[in-house]
């Protein structure tokens, strides 16, 4: 038990001295293999009472800040231990659940998130409304007491294994495209509800295409109000973008620190050039340099989180700056490798190959998910530069 006094650093002490004795699971390469042990480890975790930290009692959370969340993503980067499966629900849906949510949807469902025993998945993308979110057209009709949904969505991370879609709908077309959106919560056992799953190229088919043929939806699932949605979706996506720069900031820094000394032992044995040491030397500076200035960006984003403030535009800056940096560390470390990255089983200058080009194929992404860098722009260019659309 802790107390209700409990200060940051005493939180972080008794995380990590907890950490240190914890099981932790090793990350299994097949796909299938690792979301089930990933999942054990989110209910490991949740009944450890480390899940939902910055949410309230009456959530399904112990009622901590946003800074011991933080925290604890951090100790647990730090400890080698790998995020829970539930993130979409931890860090993208269940806030906005918690602050938009009626009693009765927040008592139903977010108990079941934080534990892993309901995993959801964020209906947003389509095809052709990937970027310019605000097209989508999936539609939504009211049919007595329930909505009648039909449409398509893509790039909808583990459809397959989802008991529930946090899913935007059109349901008025007579508006400006934000302005007749709206936000359900649907059940993905749901009759007509059809999922395909995609393979990427870095071999794993964790993203799906997801069809909705006529599928009832109770009206007790809208989140918020009819045509309302836009909002509901601007504060799930910066929640995502938030967390997400904290949190990747952190597993780049660890990853790197891995790199760093596998590379120092391996200088240590082998007569490599001094154009050889050189070149490692100054690709682990530019890695290095650009995660210190990550680092200075989330202090100002805990600050904010700390403060209530957000989501903002600011959360754009975020996005944009992790997206590079994240991009840089694993490409910068992939070029390193040369031809070898593409040999599973080599390990050129000591370093797995497999590992750091599975690493640096999956960084390409960070440009798209969680809303693509042309868009992220647009926003930091309208809403925090002032300046006029082109």
């Amino acid at each position: 038990m802790h107390s209700d006094t409990e200060s940051v650093e005493q939180f972080r002490a008794r995380a990590r001295a907890w950490l240190a004795g914890a099981d932790i699971p090793v990350v299994e390469e097949a796909l299938d293999a690792r979301f089930t042990v990933l999942r054990q480890w989110q209910k490991t975790l949740y009944d450890a009472g480390w899940l939902g930290i910055g949410w309230s009692t009456d959530s399904g959370g112990p009622g901590r800040g946003p800074l011991h969340r933080l925290v604890f993503a951090e100790e647990l980067a730090r400890a080698g231990a790998p995020s829970p499966i539930g993130l979409i629900g931890l860090e993208v849906v269940g806030p906005s659940i918690d602050r938009y949510g009626t009693d009765a949807q927040r008592s139903e469902l977010l108990p079941r998130l934080l534990s892993g025993d309901d995993i959801w998945c964020q209906g947003f993308s389509e095809p052709g409304a990937g970027s310019d979110l605000a097209s989508l057209r999936t539609r939504a009709v009211v049919d007595g007491d329930d909505f009648v949904v039909s449409g398509q969505k893509i790039w909808t991370s583990w459809a397959h294994e989802a008991h529930w879609c946090a899913l935007l709908v059109r349901t008025d077309t007579t508006v400006r495209k934000q302005a007749g959106i709206s936000y359900l919560l649907v059940d993905m056992s749901s009759p007509g509800i059809t999922t395909r799953r995609i393979e990427q190229m870095t071999g794993d088919r964790e993203f799906c295409e997801v069809f909705f043929d006529e599928v009832r939806v109770p009206v007790s699932r809208l989140l918020g109000a009819v045509d309302q949605g836009w909002a509901i979706a601007s504060h799930t996506l910066g929640s995502e973008r938030a967390s997400a720069a904290v949190r990747r900031r952190v597993e780049c820094e660890v990853a790197l620190g891995e790199a760093i000394a596998e590379l120092r032992s391996h200088l240590a044995a082998a007569g490599e050039s001094s154009e050889r040491r050189r070149r490692i030397t100054g690709t682990l500076g530019r890695c290095y340099a650009a995660l210190r200035t990550l680092d200075g960006q989330t202090r100002q984003t805990t600050a904010r989180l700390v403060e209530g403030v957000g989501p903002t535009p600011v959360d754009s800056v975020d996005k944009l700056l992790l997206t590079h940096v994240e991009q840089l560390v694993f490409g910068e470390l992939a070029q390193l490798l040369g031809p070898l990255r593409a040999v599973t089983d080599a390990r050129p200058l000591g370093l797995p190959s497999e590992r750091w080009a599975r690493e640096h194929l999956y960084s390409r992404a960070a440009s798209i998910y969680g809303g693509s860098s042309q868009i992220q722009r647009t926003i930091v260019a309208e809403k925090l530069l002032g300046l006029p659309r082109g």
